[in-house]
């Protein structure tokens, strides 16, 4: 079974029109990896669309690209698995404005994992069917989770006001 689904992974990648890369890993108990890396994000669509109908969308990851990745400011990494083969397909959205297509056409797994990337990361999504969104209000910058706060001013501001006037926006009153 599992030879028959490397196989469609070969198969798969061989008709990416601006191709991929494919490797194979495998763990102690030899089970077996796939890892695709598209050269171009607009082939990600089809890919979703072949995978079908023995694969699906598990999860998708979004992180800091490698340093050799000089073009890309993040690395978006999509967890398929078919039929007990798991599947991971890496890109690199690239630009001013980083983007990708959206997959929920074809897996409607991706509509939260896509707007929790777009909202968490600053990647934009395009033709997402609900671009709402997911967690935070629309008045809160994107990539806001990315912001670090030394631990030595959230320690300090804990301990007076100024952590509530912070979060309510306005001077607390003395007590």
């Amino acid at each position: 079974m599992i030879n028959t689904m490397k196989q469609r992974v070969i198969n798969l990648v061989d008709t990416m029109p601006k191709g991929a890369e494919l490797s194979w890993t495998a763990d102690l108990k030899e089970n077996q990896f796939a890892w695709v890396t598209l050269n171009e994000v607009e082939d990600l669509p089809l890919f979703a669309e072949k995978i079908l109908p023995e694969g699906r969308l598990v999860t998708i990851s979004a992180c800091n690209a490698k340093a050799e990745d000089k073009k890309a400011f993040h690395e978006v990494c999509y967890h398929f698995v078919i039929k007990g083969l798991s599947v991971t397909v890496t890109l690199l959205p690239t630009g001013v404005e980083p983007s990708v297509p959206s997959i929920t056409l074809w897996h409607k797994s991706a509509d939260w994992a896509e707007r929790e990337m777009a909202e968490s990361y600053g990647i934009t999504v395009r033709n997402h069917p609900n671009p709402r969104p997911l967690f935070l209000h629309e008045t809160v910058q994107s990539e806001a989770m990315e912001r670090l706060v030394p631990l030595s001013t959230m320690t300090n501001s804990a301990s007076t006001n100024s952590l509530w006037e912070k979060i309510m926006g306005e001077k607390g009153e003395e007590s």
